[in-house]
Parts: C-alpha cells; sequence; structure tokens
C-alpha cells in the first residue's frame, strides 16, 4: 500500500511592518507594547518602507500632505472624536482611525486590514463623521458667519466685519440653523463646537 502523500504546510502569512510614531509618550509606549506581542505584526524603528504607519492626529495629516513621499498606509489613533476632525482626516486621506480607547482586538484589526491594503475605521467615529455630512456641508460664507457668531458677534457687527448686509447676515444664520439643525444662536455655537466645526 503506498505510503500518503502529504501536502506541504502553507507559507505562513508575512508579518505587517508598522512604525509607530505617536506623539504621546505614554499611548507611543502602550501602542509598542500591544503590537510587539502579536506574531502577525513586526515593529520598525523607521517609517520608511513600513507597511502601516500608527501615529496621531496632527502628524498624520502632515504625512499625508506629502502623498509622494508617503509609502506607507497612515492610521490615526486619537483622542480626537469630534465629527469634523474624522471628516477632514478622511477627506486628506487617511487609511484608518481608532478612538485612544479602542480594544486590543480592534486595534490588531485595524492593523492587519491596513496591511493587506484595506482601510478601517471605527464603526461608532465613522457613523459620526457621516451623519451630517450632506446636511452641515458649509458655504465659505457661512463658516465665516458662524466663526463669528462662536465669538459673540451680534448681526450688525458680522455685517460690518464681512461687509454684507445685516439682511445678508440674517440669511445665512437661518441657513446654518437649518443646517446644524439648531433652534437659537448659542445651541449652533454649540452644535458646530461638538463636531469641531470652530475652534
Amino acid at each position: 500500500m503506498p505510503a500518503p502523500f502529504n501536502f506541504p504546510d502553507a507559507a505562513p502569512a508575512a508579518a505587517v511592518s508598522v512604525h509607530i510614531g505617536h506623539g504621546e509618550s505614554i499611548a507611543n509606549a502602550g501602542l509598542s507594547a500591544l503590537l510587539a506581542s502579536s506574531p502577525q505584526v513586526r515593529l520598525t524603528a523607521a517609517a520608511d518602507g513600513a507597511d502601516v504607519i500608527v501615529t496621531d492626529y496632527a502628524d498624520a495629516l502632515a504625512r499625508l500632505e506629502h502623498t509622494a513621499r508617503q509609502t506607507g498606509r497612515v492610521m490615526i489613533v486619537s483622542q480626537r472624536e469630534r465629527e469634523w476632525d474624522i471628516r477632514t482626516a478622511i477627506s486628506a486621506g487617511v487609511h484608518g482611525y481608532l478612538p485612544q480607547r479602542c480594544a486590543e482586538a480592534e486595534l490588531m484589526t485595524a492593523v492587519q486590514a491596513l496591511g493587506h491594503g484595506r482601510r478601517y475605521f471605527n464603526p461608532e467615529l465613522l457613523e459620526r463623521a457621516m451623519q451630517h455630512m450632506a446636511s452641515d456641508s458649509l458655504t465659505l460664507r457661512e463658516s465665516q458667519v458662524l466663526e463669528l457668531l462662536a465669538m459673540g458677534c451680534c448681526n450688525k457687527r458680522i455685517a460690518i466685519a464681512l461687509d454684507i448686509g445685516v439682511g445678508t447676515v440674517k440669511t445665512h444664520v437661518k441657513s446654518l440653523f437649518h443646517k446644524l439643525g439648531a433652534t437659537a444662536r448659542t445651541h449652533a455655537v454649540v452644535l458646530a463646537t461638538q463636531r469641531g466645526m470652530v475652534s
């Protein structure tokens, strides 16, 4: 009786090379410790050539400004969870976004997804970012009016600052209320601040 043929074991999947460049030292140490424990991840000191770069919000956006020199896929791990911040990052071309409070399992899932050419966004943050996308896309003038509202300016002062009529200011304010779902000036400013639309 012929001996059974043994198929060779499938080659193990190559580990994803990850560079951690988070600006917060404690977060950087925590991410390094978590990812170093996985055999599917290989940490690298250099960002050049890494499959995935795990970093903070500001560094990610700075890296993505120089797309031609950025080869790795960029993932943000941040405490910045306002929808406007998330939407800004998505528009800038970030490949992944996790809240700093995420579970270890989700971090691993995200790194593997990016390492294999996919994107990964925390579902809660993604839903928050998409929730008002259609309704609160502001025009430049509306954004200017909103900034002045946040500074406590009345319609007359806004009109003077922007060199437009008071009636035009009222029209923009009404449009802001509609887009933000606000019922008053203070409410509009609160909603806009929560979403990161004003500082």
